[in-house]
């Protein structure tokens, strides 16, 4: 199984170096796999299936669904909206669509992603211990 919070982690670091660098597109495509490792390692945690593979596996809309998180607003609400696959072979966003806004909108997801990977986990750890 691979480690989804491990690689979130490692692509989180280098988000921020791409977005330090003003590399913003090539920061919010990592960005999107960021929130895909952050999703599926809640989906992991909860015993939730998801796909692994494929269109599917990335398909963040349908990963948030699969949580049963409500629908993001904002910034995030804009990231799943457009991020996708595809923008490995983008020069450009859509005409309208800020980058530095899409890039918060990832960031502001995989944290939101990674509280509830924690409350997920604090609540494992207390019926552990309590049923000890």
């Amino acid at each position: 199984m691979s480690n989804f919070n491990e690689v979130a982690n490692l692509r989180a670091a280098e988000v921020q170096v791409l977005a330090e660098s003003k590399r913003i597109l090539g920061a919010v495509y990592l960005a999107g796999y960021v929130v895909e490792c952050r999703l599926k390692h809640f989906l992991h945690l909860n015993g939730i299936p998801f796909p692994r593979s494929g269109r599917e596996g990335h398909n963040l809309r349908g990963l948030w669904q699969s949580a049963e998180f409500t629908k993001p607003y904002g910034h995030a609400s804009l990231f799943i909206d457009h991020w996708d696959t595809e923008l490995r072979y983008k020069v450009d966003l859509p005409a309208g669509v800020d980058a530095e806004d899409l890039l918060r909108g990832g960031q502001h997801l995989a944290g939101w992603v990674a509280t509830r990977v924690r409350q997920t986990g604090s609540r494992s750890w207390s019926r552990g211990r309590r049923q000890r």
